[in-house]
C-alpha cells in the first residue's frame, strides 16, 4: 500500500502553464514583512496562491493576477501573500476595493492605519513595482515588504551579518540599500551608528539570543538578524534556547476539492521560534488514515516526504478515494524541536474514475476548467444513475447547482434523500453529506430524477 504514496516534492519556482482561459502560475514561498509605525507585524516565509481577498471596507474580490487586464495570469500576488500572512501570524489588516483598478489598497495593518498624509505601500525585491498588490504576481524566492509611510521613506534598508558570535567578539554587520546594495552611512544597529561603508561593528558581554534590526529616519528599517550569542566553549545557539519552535499547518481542507482541482494538494506551514535562536529545518511524514475507496488495504505507516529541508511547503499526490494525516516536525538552530500533526484530508474520486464510480447510460461527460479534474457529468433526463462503493464513516457529493437545475435520489444502505439542484453554486460545491454511518462497507446510488440538468463533478468517502 505504501507503494501508492507518492514522493512530495518541495514547491517550485514560477512555472507557466496554458490554460483557458488564462494561464496559471504555481503557489509561491515567498518572504513577507510588514513594517509598522514601531514595530516590525510580521517577518517570515509564507507559501501563497492567488485566492478571493475578504476586508471590511472592501468586500470580497478575487485577488489572484487576473486583476491585471493587460496581463491576466492567475496565481500568487503580494496583497494575497499579506493576507495569507495576517491568517497565519493572526493580524488584522483592511483594504478598500477599486472598481476602476481592479485591486485593493490597503489603509490598515494591525494598528497603524493610512491618514491623509501617510499610507500604506508595497514592495517586491525591494523595488516598488507600477502594479497593483493583486497584479503583480510573485514567484518562490521573492521578498514581499509592506511598509507604513512608505512613499516618505528613500529606501528599504538590507542587512546582513554573522548568525553566531562569542561573548565580548566583535562582530562586523553590514546595511544597505536592498534594492542597489549601495552602503547606507548613519544607520542604528543595536544602538551603533554604521559609517560611510555601511559597517557597524557590536559586541555582547552577555550570551543571548539578539534580534537586530537597522534603522534611520528616512528608511523603511531592514529585516532582522537571529544572533546567537554563546559562550567560548560552547555549540553555536545553544546556551540561551531550551523552547521549540511553534508550527502552524495548513491543506485544502477536510476535502482536496476545497481548495484545488487535482489529486495534487499543497500542504504548507509556518515556523516562528519567537525569541528563539530561528528556524533550522523542517521535516513531513505522510500515512494513509483511511482506504475509502475499499480496496482492501489498511492504514499505513508514517513515511517520509521531506528530511531536514529549509522549506515551509510540499506538493503531495494522493489516491483517489484515501484520506491523508500529515506529521510535521521543525528544529530550530539550537536542536529544539517540536511536532505537529495535522487534520485529515480526503482525495476525491472524480467522475472519470470508472472502477470506481460506475456510471449509467444517459450521461455525458463535459469539459469544466474549475471542476474537480476538470470535467464534470451532465444529464437532463430521468433515469441516469451512478453506483459507488465506499469505506467510511460519512460521504459527500461534489457537483454544482444550476439556475435551471434537476432533482437527484441519493440512496445510502437503503435510506433515500431528494435533493434539488436549482440555484446557483460554485464549481466543487458539497451538495450533501451522508449521515453518520457505521464502520465497513457501504453503497451510493444516485439516480436523476429530471426536472432540470443534473451536474455531478466528484464524490468522497470520509474516514
Amino acid at each position: 500500500m505504501t507503494d501508492r504514496i507518492r514522493r512530495a516534492a518541495p514547491v517550485a519556482a514560477l512555472v507557466l502553464v496554458a490554460c483557458a482561459p488564462a494561464a496559471v502560475a504555481a503557489p509561491a514561498t515567498v518572504t513577507v514583512r510588514v513594517e509598522g509605525t514601531n514595530r516590525t507585524i510580521y517577518e517570515g516565509p509564507v507559501t501563497t496562491d492567488g485566492h478571493v481577498v475578504t476586508t471590511a471596507s472592501g468586500g470580497t474580490h478575487p485577488c489572484d493576477g487576473t486583476n491585471d487586464p493587460d496581463d491576466p495570469v492567475f496565481g500568487p500576488t503580494p496583497t494575497g501573500a499579506l493576507d495569507d500572512a495576517a491568517k497565519l501570524a493572526g493580524f488584522p489588516w483592511d483594504g478598500t476595493w477599486s472598481d476602476s483598478f481592479m485591486d485593493f489598497l490597503v489603509t490598515r495593518v494591525a494598528e497603524d492605519s493610512a491618514t491623509t498624509t501617510q499610507f500604506w505601500g508595497y514592495f517586491v525585491n525591494y523595488a516598488s513595482p507600477s502594479k497593483g498588490g493583486c497584479q503583480l504576481l510573485v514567484k518562490t524566492g521573492d521578498e514581499v515588504l509592506f511598509a507604513f509611510d512608505a512613499f516618505s521613506k528613500a529606501r528599504a534598508l538590507k542587512l546582513a551579518g554573522p548568525e553566531a558570535a562569542r561573548i565580548g567578539e566583535a562582530v562586523n554587520v553590514t546595511v544597505t540599500d536592498g534594492l542597489d546594495g549601495s552602503p547606507q552611512a548613519g544607520a542604528s544597529v543595536n544602538g551603533v551608528p554604521t559609517g560611510s561603508d555601511g559597517v557597524a561593528t557590536l559586541s555582547f558581554p552577555e550570551r543571548g539570543i539578539y534580534r537586530l534590526k537597522a534603522e534611520r529616519a528616512d528608511s523603511v528599517r531592514s529585516n532582522a538578524i537571529v544572533l546567537c550569542v554563546d559562550p567560548a566553549e560552547a555549540v553555536p545557539c545553544s546556551s540561551s534556547d531550551a523552547a521549540g519552535p511553534s508550527v502552524a499547518w495548513r491543506l485544502p481542507g477536510r476535502l482536496a476539492s476545497d481548495g484545488g482541482r487535482s489529486r495534487t494538494i499543497l500542504v504548507s506551514w509556518q515556523v516562528d521560534d519567537g525569541p528563539g535562536s530561528g528556524v533550522a529545518y523542517s521535516s513531513v511524514e505522510v500515512r494513509e488514515v483511511a482506504d475509502g475507496a475499499g480496496r482492501g488495504h489498511a492504514a499505513s505507516e508514517w513515511r517520509s516526504l521531506l528530511d531536514r529541508a529549509r522549506v515551509n511547503a510540499l506538493h503531495f499526490r494522493g489516491e483517489a478515494g484515501d484520506a491523508y494525516g500529515f506529521r510535521i516536525t521543525a528544529a530550530d538552530r539550537a536542536a529544539n524541536t517540536t511536532t505537529v500533526e495535522t487534520d485529515t484530508v480526503a482525495i476525491p474520486v472524480d467522475d472519470r474514475s470508472r472502477r470506481l464510480w460506475h456510471f449509467s447510460r444517459g450521461w455525458s461527460r463535459v469539459r469544466a476548467e474549475r471542476a474537480w479534474g476538470r470535467t464534470v457529468m451532465r444529464t437532463t433526463k430521468s433515469g441516469p444513475a451512478a453506483r459507488f462503493g465506499f469505506r467510511g464513516t460519512r460521504v459527500a457529493l461534489i457537483g454544482r447547482k444550476l439556475a435551471k437545475g434537476g432533482r437527484l435520489r441519493v440512496t445510502v444502505d437503503r435510506r433515500s434523500k431528494i435533493l434539488r439542484l436549482r440555484g446557483r453554486s460554485g464549481y466543487r460545491s458539497i451538495l450533501w453529506t451522508s449521515r453518520r454511518l457505521g464502520s465497513g462497507g457501504h453503497s451510493l446510488n444516485v439516480r436523476s430524477l429530471g426536472g432540470g440538468t443534473v451536474e455531478l463533478d466528484a464524490v468522497a468517502p470520509l474516514p
